[in-house]
């Protein structure tokens, strides 16, 4: 009403007319506001279907939004020529973190060291489908998660030990690698630590 003639607001029939048309505009401008989000993966929702259809991707369904939305963007990504710089950018979108690729050439090998806190991500499975799809077939590949080792250390306050020296400090072992590659490399047979295995709080 705030578009029309001043004197329009006194009129009961262009006041329920408005009534009745301006929730039907709305309607229409969400409509508009929804589709156009269908075009932008990262916002995408009932139109992931047609995202997923269009680049082969299967059995999505069953997977959280965001990656369903991730694996999307991944695939998009990779369709270029097999890089260090590409292979990162495909990781990152995946997995949602900082990684480092660290190619081994003597080795036909590369390693994609994760920085997520000795945590093990939750778009591993994608990432393996999608390596799969882009690494060229000669090379292997694995999956770093760096972590801290920690020595407990007991502090000497009680009542009854009072008379003995606290002990002394240890300071933190330097940052370790666990290599938690059974997931993801095609020889990689002598893995110490299978991912089926590793739990959360031992990375």
């Amino acid at each position: 009403m705030s578009y029309l003639p001043e004197n329009y607001p006194d009129s009961r029939e262009t006041v329920a007319f408005q009534e009745a048309l301006q929730p039907e505009v709305n309607i229409l401008w969400e409509t508009r506001d929804d589709f156009l989000a269908q075009l932008n993966p990262y916002r995408a929702t009932w139109g992931l279907n047609y995202w997923e259809d269009a680049l082969g991707l299967r059995a999505c369904q069953g997977l959280l939004l965001d990656t369903r939305r991730r694996q999307v963007v991944a695939k998009l990504q990779g369709r270029a020529t097999t890089t260090p710089a590409v292979i990162q950018t495909v990781a990152e979108t995946l997995l949602g973190f900082k990684v480092k690729v660290i190619e081994y050439f003597s080795e036909y090998r590369v390693e994609l060291e994760v920085d997520s806190g000795g945590m093990l991500p939750a778009g591993v499975p994608q990432l393996k489908e999608r390596l799969r799809e882009i690494m060229p077939a000669h090379l292997d590949w694995g999956l770093v998660l760096p972590t801290w080792n920690f020595i407990p250390i007991r502090a000497a306050l009680g009542p009854r030990i009072g008379r003995s020296a606290p002990p002394a400090y240890r300071a933190q072992l330097p940052p370790g690698k666990i290599h938690a590659a059974a997931a993801l490399g095609i020889r990689y047979s002598t893995v110490t630590l299978p991912l089926k295995e590793a739990k959360a709080d031992g990375l």
